[in-house]
């Protein structure tokens, strides 16, 4: 199936999905996300000591976390880290929703729609396209496939005081991704490959063929 304007006869509106709208899906992908931040993060670290053992020396990675004498903790971030971190979150921010708008642009031969909301940037499909599971999921996994694969590229290329900057992007991509991870398997383990759906910038809205929803309500 490929992405289309029209709505076949026989499909109707079967369900629509807002993540921000649904508390326990906002807090398994916030949940989620922490947890690939940290994960994601650590694995980076060993990954980069192997390959590039000099790379992060100068961030005092090790002197975030002290323990004074008297047995209390105290965290220190150190300056250059913090300098990488927005760089590589601005970087992430904007290269993110680009690959999503990307994609929706190659599958629908229409230009996205591009804007801000709140502190950040968004990619929205144009309007009145429906895309076909499959192809919506790849819309969803792209930024994370392929951002790592430039990461983790670049990790190896760049000279070493780029390299913390390309860890965090990785690792804060990742972390963001954790919403579209979270679509991904909702529509893999909920949605046949016919059903179709459309980006309402809100949310996602399903359309299903009418056989597809007697089946579902009759389960």
């Amino acid at each position: 199936m490929q992405a289309t304007t029209v709505l076949p006869a026989n499909y109707r509106r079967q369900s629509a999905f807002d993540l921000s709208k649904n508390t326990k899906a906002l807090l398994g992908a916030m949940a989620s996300g922490i947890t690939l931040l940290l994960v994601v993060g650590w694995l980076l670290v060993q990954l980069i000591n192997l390959i590039r053992p000099t790379a992060l020396e100068g961030l005092g990675l090790r002197d975030i976390l002290t323990t004074t004498p008297e047995g209390s903790t105290s965290i220190t971030i150190p300056f250059q880290l913090i300098v990488d971190g927005v760089i590589a979150c601005a970087l992430v921010m904007i290269t993110h929703e680009l690959v999503h708008g990307g994609f929706y642009w190659r599958y629908s031969g229409q230009r996205p729609v591009f804007g801000i909301k709140g502190p950040s940037l968004y990619a929205a499909a144009p309007t009145g396209v429906y895309f076909p599971r499959n192809q919506y999921l790849v819309v969803g996994l792209a930024p994370l496939v392929l951002l790592t694969l430039v990461g983790l590229l670049m990790i190896m290329v760049v000279p070493l005081a780029a390299v913390p900057i390309f860890m965090l992007f990785i690792t804060f991509n990742a972390a963001g991704a954790a919403g579209d991870l979270l679509i991904v398997v909702w529509l893999l383990l909920s949605y046949s490959p016919d059903t179709l759906f459309q980006d309402a910038r809100t949310g996602t809205i399903v359309y299903a063929p009418e056989y597809q929803q007697d089946t579902v309500s009759s389960s």
